[in-house]
């Protein structure tokens, strides 16, 4: 039997191990998924009993998608480049990282109708999934991309000739009716706090927050009630996980399983 897991702290809020778990039982597959939290100084050990065949390979979600870079054995071209893993696969031994989220960000994009051409984008966070969505934003050709963090210094590491850095208290300067705003960061996930008020918010807009439990963050609540388009991050969440499993088996797992059956199954399990 294979085996996977989701590593980070916070875990108990993460889906990986029924959305994997459903494939493998529709699919007849004879592997598992579980859910490890761990502490920053347990981080190398676990690594190193993974390179010993504990784990098949793992997902990373926060806080680890940047630090765990450090102890892996090889890295993909393009997670390098984004600065953010959150994937490993356990090649005889050696731990090999890549990065779905950026193309579990651009499916739900395009699955949704939602093409960001020619629109400045407002990026709130500079973890390492706002590294994947900056990726996945730049890929699709977005031109003017204003990230906001609470601590400039690490939003400033994200700048270049598309992407400029700003303070988070500044956002209210920037915000226009026709916003395509992203929430990156976990705020929202365990409170109803929201980085972005109800006076903020316009029908125009889009709305976008990776949060998928609760299903319904309170920015993305606060979109709905306005009337603008909004997407939360359970999409990306399920393409993100199906490109893990591509990966993982060599194989084309995606078209063998249907989308809006595993969705439907997650939505039940969130409400």
């Amino acid at each position: 039997m294979k085996k996977f897991a989701v590593i980070g702290n916070p875990i108990d809020h993460s889906m990986s191990p029924k959305l994997h778990n459903w494939i493998f039982n529709k699919l007849k597959i004879n592997a598992k998924y579980d859910k490890v939290k761990l502490k920053s100084n347990e981080l190398n050990s676990f690594l190193n009993e993974i390179r010993l065949g504990l784990y098949d390979g793992i997902n990373i979600t926060i806080p680890y998608k940047e630090t765990v870079i450090e102890y892996l054995d090889d890295i993909n071209i393009r997670a390098e480049l984004i600065g953010s893993v959150n994937f490993i696969m356990n090649s005889n031994g050696k731990l090999i990282g890549n990065n779905t989220d950026w193309f579990g960000f651009t499916r739900a994009l395009k699955s949704n109708s939602i093409d960001l051409q020619g629109k400045e984008v407002i990026v709130i966070g500079s973890g390492g999934t706002s590294r994947s969505i900056l990726f996945s934003l730049k890929q699709l050709g977005v031109k003017n991309i204003l990230i906001f963090n609470r601590t400039l210094d690490n939003a400033k590491l994200l700048e270049d000739t598309i992407a400029r850095a700003y303070l988070l208290e500044e956002i209210v300067n920037f915000i226009n009716n026709e916003s395509v705003i992203i929430n990156t960061t976990p705020i929202g996930m365990l409170s109803n706090e929201s980085l972005i008020s109800i006076d903020q918010i316009n029908k125009s807009q889009i709305i976008i927050d990776i949060i998928y439990s609760p299903i319904e963050s309170s920015l993305i609540k606060m979109g709905k009630n306005i009337g603008a388009k909004t997407l939360n991050g359970l999409d990306m969440f399920i393409y993100q996980g199906l490109a893990s499993l591509d990966l993982w088996f060599g194989k084309d797992i995606e078209n063998q399983v249907n989308f809006k059956q595993i969705k439907s199954y997650l939505e039940r399990h969130l409400c």
